[in-house]
């Protein structure tokens, strides 16, 4: 039934990180972004565990698991991704820190960049074909035009017309719920993976590296006592990764081959960008439901 679903994934995903991204603008402004500068160390701790915690998970998961190198690829290769465009919608739901969120996911995403071919080089060497380059134009608007432009126009907006901001907030919102309720829909239903094809150890390794991710990256507000919207935002940002930038750049790195062993290499990769996809979103549900109560909890009572 919806097999058309992987050929328009991309674009589906950009809607709703656009549309989440103006509806949660209109939502903000300026100082949200201007303590983030003056009190920085939710966002350096953030981007610490995305940039060094979360390659050193997967090191040790592919150690711990020896796996076939498709895997093994794979995993680094996610590891590499930034923060997804669903990190917004789970960070709305559990009313984290929206601005920290938005900062992670730009700076992020500006600095694969530089981090994939790096990462790549360094812990999967001898996978990566020599003449292999980044996706800079699809990174460029995903930045520019799908984060930073409807941001802004939020901000504008928000501004401008301040006695209707919050209705068109929830419009862009609600649409942009219904978007992402179709990619549940299209993910579950096109059949591209089959769960048990590289046997029961991949899948739960997968879901583990996707859980240590998520538990190690909050560990030090825990500790620290830092706000709770902060934690919720770092949390989820380790946990929905860009899996549709990873689906391009595999496509990058291992394309159809009549060589066997490139093709197992690929189908290997692929494997764990489509199951950690579906994993990060059963596990990150439940992380947004008990930050939401939590949420609750913290309203003064009337």
């Amino acid at each position: 039934m919806f097999h058309w679903y992987p050929e328009y994934e991309y674009l589906f995903a950009r809607t709703q990180l656009v549309l989440f991204t103006l509806g949660m603008g209109m939502t903000l402004s300026l100082r949200d972004f201007v303590e983030i500068v003056c009190r920085p160390r939710s966002f350096f701790c953030g981007l610490a565990g995305q940039l060094f915690l979360i390659p050193c998970i997967a090191v040790f998961i592919n150690w711990l698991g020896n796996f076939q190198p498709g895997i093994a690829v794979g995993l680094i290769l996610v590891a590499a991704m930034p923060g997804g465009a669903l990190s917004k919608f789970f960070t709305y739901l559990g009313r984290g820190n929206m601005a920290l969120s938005i900062s992670l996911t730009g700076v992020t995403t500006l600095l694969t960049l530089v981090t994939v071919p790096l990462m790549l080089q360094l812990l999967a060497t001898q996978h990566i074909p020599a003449d292999f380059t980044m996706p800079v134009v699809d990174i460029m608007i995903d930045v520019a035009l799908c984060l930073l432009l409807p941001l802004a126009v939020g901000l504008t907006i928000s501004r401008l017309w301040s006695a209707q901001h919050r209705l068109l907030s929830k419009i862009c919102i609600r649409i942009g719920m219904a978007v992402v309720l179709v990619m549940v829909a299209g993910s579950l239903g096109s059949g591209r993976i089959v769960v048990t094809a590289y046997g029961w150890f991949v899948p739960i390794a997968i879901i583990l590296f996707c859980l240590l991710g998520q538990q190690l990256n909050m560990l030090p507000f825990r500790v620290f006592d830092w706000p709770r919207t902060d934690r919720m935002a770092v949390g989820i940002e380790v946990t929905m990764r860009n899996m549709n930038l990873a689906i391009l750049i595999n496509a990058r790195l291992f394309p159809e081959s009549t060589d066997p062993d490139m093709d197992a290499l690929g189908k290997g990769v692929l494997f764990v960008i489509l199951f950690y996809a579906g994993a990060a979103m059963a596990i990150g549900v439940p992380l947004a439901l008990n930050h939401r109560h939590l949420a609750r909890q913290e309203e003064p009572v009337p």
